[in-house]
């Protein structure tokens, strides 16, 4: 009796502890709480203002283009090339990748050496001056493709159907249809003016020893050329400034047209040139 009466007078008093002692813990627990909260939101923030600055660093730069479906062809224009053969003068040289794209590759790679290992061995007055074109640490050219076109004076191939280096300028007076319609080997340059083919002539005659009949004509020693870079003349294609064939005349009204007009000086045809003939295929 007495024990369950000592018991019903704890329980009242149990009850009131309980209520405070959970009081207490809530309020004990809030601070923690509420620094918790405050830290969270804090680096909410700083998320949100660096991801700000990478939106405006992004808008900033200027947007990138979309990538092609299909590769852009070559498109490298107005390169050229100069031959010091000394004192006998300089030969500039259009370089025409539409023609050879891998050829045009190489002889700018030869230029940009700017070395004195380039030579010329072989002459033929009115026909060709021939030599190699080299630089160390230049790659070989990789490929040959047939020509685009028929050959004409002034123009630069690979001799003999090669790759390369071995090249010739044709000094013929006219088209060469008879080394290929197109061309059998490849042309990749051309001499780029009259005071170049000048040059060109005076390499040509240069003395070689005493040759039989119907051998080509070979210096006692290859003569060393420097070869660099060369910048064209303004405008592309190249306006012409070379005949492609000996004893033309060119009509200057063209010249009015200005660049813009993409247009090649024509030439006229008189007496010997047309009267000589340079075969059925002409």
């Amino acid at each position: 009796m007495r024990f369950g009466t000592a018991l019903l007078l704890l329980v009242p008093f149990l009850i009131v502890a309980s209520f405070f002692y959970t009081r207490d813990s809530i309020h004990a627990r809030q601070p923690r709480a509420l620094s918790l909260s405050g830290q969270d939101i804090a680096r909410r923030q700083r998320q949100a203002a660096a991801a700000a600055e990478l939106r405006a660093a992004a808008a900033a730069e200027p947007p990138r283009p979309a990538a092609a479906s299909h590769p852009e062809p070559l498109r490298k224009v107005g390169a050229g090339l100069q031959m010091d053969f000394g004192s006998l003068g300089v030969v500039r040289v259009n370089l025409r990748p539409e023609w050879s794209p891998t050829s045009f590759e190489y002889a700018t790679g030869v230029a940009a050496a700017r070395s004195n290992t380039s030579t010329v061995y072989r002459l033929e007055p009115g026909f060709l001056i021939q030599g190699s074109l080299l630089a160390r640490g230049v790659k070989p050219n990789s490929k040959n493709p047939r020509g685009a076109k028929v050959m004409e004076r002034g123009e630069i191939g690979w001799a003999g159907g090669s790759k390369g280096p071995d090249y010739f300028i044709y000094m013929g007076t006219g088209p060469a249809g008879w080394l290929g319609v197109p061309h059998d080997g490849t042309v990749w340059a051309e001499v780029a003016d009259e005071a170049s083919m000048l040059v060109v002539e005076k390499v040509s005659k240069l003395e070689v020893p005493p040759t039989p009949p119907g051998q080509m004509h070979i210096l006692a020693t290859r003569r060393l050329i420097g070869v660099a870079p060369w910048d064209p003349y303004p405008g592309w294609p190249p306006r012409e400034r070379l005949l492609k064939v000996v004893g033309a005349s060119i009509d200057r009204a063209v010249e009015a047209c200005g660049p813009q007009c993409h247009a090649l000086p024509r030439t006229e045809l008189h007496g010997s040139v047309v009267s000589g003939g340079w075969g059925s295929d002409h």
